[in-house]
């Protein structure tokens, strides 16, 4: 339904920000070649990677998958929405390092492929043998037969995550309804407290904050909207929208919060500011690390007819993953696929250790997990469906022209009736 606009390649890159960023990416790129052809120079192999997670262990990964394959490692993180113009600006000027890292959903994963940049990697996972060790499905097959990627990630969700210390001064306890949730919103506003943390700015914590009361209200609803089967101004829909508009009214989110970046608004909840924060299970470990105990997680609360194992919203799309990619420009390519493979395993055996569902076979045991995060093992196993987030679904110009609708949702520019008739009516020309 919605592949048809695929061929639009990141166009809604803006072009102020592609020029900017040209001139970093370019540099950055022509620092890489030289380190590589230095290196080329000694007689040892490298491989260049740029990487948005900020998680350490994919560095140590990283840098023990090189040590392994028998490469120099030129490791470049780089900041997540700075990555997503930066690897558009490569992409376009096949100036792409060896491997690197992209995001899940149709609207990363298509102007990749469509780049023509990328290496198959079915040659070596044959003859490493390493293509046995992923589970089935978890190996993206394209039309052409080929597999262009390995996974750099597990799949993660949407998590509603709460500050105890500050539940415990408002002697509340995390809300298990709508009126829970409403509630409690007023008493943290009331005290000064901000009741919910959000990131406006980058748009998608907002964004799938919407897709899970939707879900809420109906789990099949959008499956049944994308076949036509319902419309996107069905109730659920509508409903779902005017409890974004009653948080918005009810002093649920900070102020500003539209233009509020999300690791400024993240330093809210860590830092004792804000009650709730509705993020990605990715981020566990990094919070966990910083808040310590005061860490509290429960599953999202039973905010319409759907119980809370109905569904959560996922971050990965079976079709398009978080994966590792090779360019096929690579002066070292066989060493880079080798390297992107092991590297994907690596880091499930990381995934694995933690305790978490990991995407290939490995040998690795789990260690102890903390209270929450066995708290949250244990629902999504009892979670009947991932929807996967609507934005990763669709083409990337409908993804971004959806994304600033609802940001005007939140920004009460449109009610929620309107909100849901342009929804219909944008998705509805997508097919």
């Amino acid at each position: 339904m919605f592949g048809k606009k695929l061929g639009v390649v990141a166009a809604s890159i803006a072009l102020s920000s592609v020029v900017l960023s040209a001139c970093g990416g370019a540099n950055g790129n022509e620092g890489a070649t030289q380190n590589q052809d230095a290196k080329a120079a000694e007689g040892k192999e490298s491989v260049s990677l740029w990487m948005f997670d900020a998680d350490p262990m994919y560095q140590a990964a990283a840098e023990a998958t090189a040590a392994e394959v028998g490469v120099d490692l030129n490791y470049e993180y780089i900041q997540d929405e700075t990555y997503k113009t930066k690897i558009s600006v490569a992409l376009a000027a096949n100036e792409l390092p060896d491997v690197f890292q992209q995001h899940a959903g149709k609207s990363y994963r298509t102007p990749v492929l469509q780049s023509k940049t990328v290496a198959p990697l079915n040659d070596t996972l044959d003859s490493t043998g390493l293509g046995a060790k992923f589970l089935d499905n978890q190996l993206v097959k394209e039309e052409d037969g080929n597999i262009y990627s390995v996974p750099s990630n597990i799949s993660t969700t949407l998590v509603f995550y709460y500050n105890k210390k500050l539940m415990s001064d408002l002697g509340a306890t995390p809300p298990a309804t709508w009126d829970d949730l409403q509630a409690l919103v007023s008493k943290a506003d009331d005290k000064g407290i901000i009741p919910i943390a959000l990131g406006g700015k980058e748009r998608w914590q907002g964004d799938l904050l919407y897709n899970l009361l939707v879900a809420r209200q109906d789990v099949n609803v959008f499956d049944n909207a994308i076949k036509g089967d319902a419309k996107f101004t069905d109730a659920p829909f509508v409903d779902a929208a005017k409890q974004v508009a009653t948080l918005v009214s009810s002093n649920a989110f900070q102020k500003g919060f539209l233009g509020s970046a999300y690791l400024d608004a993240q330093e809210l909840f860590k830092n004792d500011k804000a009650l709730i924060w509705i993020d990605g299970s990715f981020n566990f470990g990094a919070l966990s690390k910083a808040m310590g105990d005061n860490l509290g997680y429960i599953a999202f609360p039973k905010t319409g007819a759907e119980d809370v194992y109905s569904a959560t919203i996922g971050f990965q799309n079976s079709a398009a993953p978080y994966s590792l990619f090779v360019n096929n420009s690579s002066k070292h390519l066989d060493k880079a696929k080798e390297f992107a493979i092991k590297l994907s395993l690596k880091l499930n055996d990381e995934f694995v250790r933690k305790g978490l569902p990991g995407y290939a076979a490995s040998e690795v045991k789990s260690e102890s997990q903390n209270e929450q995060l066995s708290a949250y093992a244990t629902d999504i196993s009892k979670t009947a469906k991932t929807q996967a987030m609507w934005f990763g679904l669709l083409s990337a110009d409908t993804g971004q022209e959806y994304r600033d609708m609802t940001q005007q949702l939140y920004g009460g520019n449109l009610t929620p009736e309107e909100y849901t008739a342009q929804l219909e009516t944008l998705l509805r020309s997508a097919e």
